[in-house]
């Protein structure tokens, strides 16, 4: 079966065939990774930040390859809304209560808090109703909002900026809450090199037209944090520390001096997702290992998310960049069940705390470079590092790569052989 009925009747898609097809099949695939749940939201606290992941019908603007549209069948209603946000605000005042001062909000959904065809316009009116209750309390001084940079507006042919109708509701509710002290718009991001987006992970976007709206969001006094990944996908290990590294000081570098001048940064280890691209491609690769004696690339291996993270921060320092620690954060929750030993190591605990530490931002003997100085002297890292070192490189540029998993997938991939695809249709909006 060819990729045509893939392709079909899908906008949105790149000019170049082969991008196309992979994009198309990526959105495929993640169509299945939906569930019917008796919950609306998820809240999450840590230090003094309180989060609510609110859970919908999935993300409607990209087709990423490592990551799954996420969630539900059930649509999200602004009632649904309504409730979670009360029961968050109740568990707030119960946490403070019992002396945990939360200062911080974020809101976030399973693609985008302010995507009007995942949280409708009326949900995020619910929304800020009960935000505006909430901001009451005097000791709350910082919001965020984890969304896609394309939810926030556009640019006009001129270069001039149209709000959302999420960014106008932001902007009116920020001029009316002077006592807020910190508004963040928390963005997708990943690397700064354009042909990793483009072919490997399939987030393709504008690096100018990325800029002047960061540039008009900090004209608006709004801050910008950026999530740059570690392990990205279909990179060798020394690819990812290096590309990583170099992605989190060009987001923090003003945009005077060619960066995107991003306040803050997440630093996020990529784990792998049911029913993504990414995941389909190792399961293929790993199917031929075994069943012929394939070699699997080194660069289509899946790498260990603990060590990479902290060679990625150990590196800003190698580098003379230490004092960029202050603005990089860390998502790393462990845990996670999918992993093995390999990944979480006898000193688990340990290192598990000293991540938690790293996340407080603390000073003197625990502070960030103290706690990553730390953390390489440990025999896990060490071995990695060595693996790292010796491991086998590759001559394959990253659209070469993209072509290598399209022949792969074109000959191995069960999908391609399926008589019953659901087609998904995608409209310009």
């Amino acid at each position: 079966m060819s990729w045509e009925k893939f392709v079909k009747n899908q906008t949105q898609l790149p000019n170049d065939e082969i991008l196309a097809d992979l994009y198309a099949l990526s959105r495929q695939i993640k169509q299945s990774e939906k569930s019917d749940l008796d919950y609306s939201a998820k809240s999450h606290f840590a230090n003094h930040l309180a989060q609510l992941s609110f859970i919908t019908s999935g993300c409607k603007l990209g087709q990423c390859s490592f990551c799954s549209y996420g969630a539900s069948n059930k649509e999200l209603l602004p009632s649904d809304v309504d409730f979670e946000m009360k029961k968050f605000i109740k568990e707030i005042q119960i946490r403070k209560a019992f002396g945990q001062n939360i200062d911080t909000l974020l809101f976030d959904a399973v693609g985008s808090i302010f995507d009007k065809n995942e949280f409708s316009s009326s949900c995020l009116d619910m929304l800020f109703k009960n935000i505006n209750e909430i901001v009451k309390q005097p000791e709350i001084k910082a919001l965020i909002f984890e969304t896609h940079i394309k939810t926030l507006g556009d640019l006009d042919e001129q270069g001039n900026y149209n709000c959302s109708y999420a960014m106008q509701k932001l902007l009116t509710f920020k001029k009316l809450n002077p006592q807020i002290e910190t508004f963040i718009i928390e963005l997708g991001f990943e690397s700064a090199n354009p042909e990793i987006r483009n072919n490997l992970l399939f987030k393709p976007f504008d690096d100018n037209a990325y800029k002047k709206i960061i540039k008009y969001m900090k004209n608006q006094n709004i801050n910008i944090e950026l999530n740059v990944m570690a392990t990205l996908p279909f990179l060798t290990q020394q690819e990812q520390i290096k590309t990583s590294a170099e992605s989190v000081i060009q987001a923090l570098q003003s945009q005077e001096n060619g960066g995107y001048g991003a306040d803050n940064v997440v630093l996020f280890p990529l784990n792998i997702r049911k029913n993504t691209f990414y995941e389909h491609t190792l399961q293929i690769s790993k199917k031929l290992e075994k069943q012929y004696g394939t070699e699997t690339p080194t660069w289509l291996k899946y790498q260990n998310p603990i060590w990479s993270l902290v060679a990625t921060l150990n590196t800003l320092i190698e580098n003379g960049h230490e004092d960029l620690l202050s603005k990089v954060s860390i998502a790393w929750y462990g845990g996670r069940g999918i992993y093995n030993d390999d990944i979480f190591p006898q000193d688990w605990e340990e290192i598990e705390e000293k991540l938690t530490q790293y996340k407080a931002n603390l000073s003197g003997e625990k502070s960030r470079v103290n706690i990553i100085k730390s953390l390489i002297e440990y025999p896990g890292y060490k071995n990695f590092m060595e693996k790292t070192k010796n491991e086998k490189q590759t001559n394959l540029s990253y659209r070469e790569r993209a072509e290598y998993l399209h022949n792969m997938i074109n000959e191995h991939s069960p999908l391609l052989k399926e008589s019953d695809i659901n087609i998904i249709t995608l409209t310009k909006k």
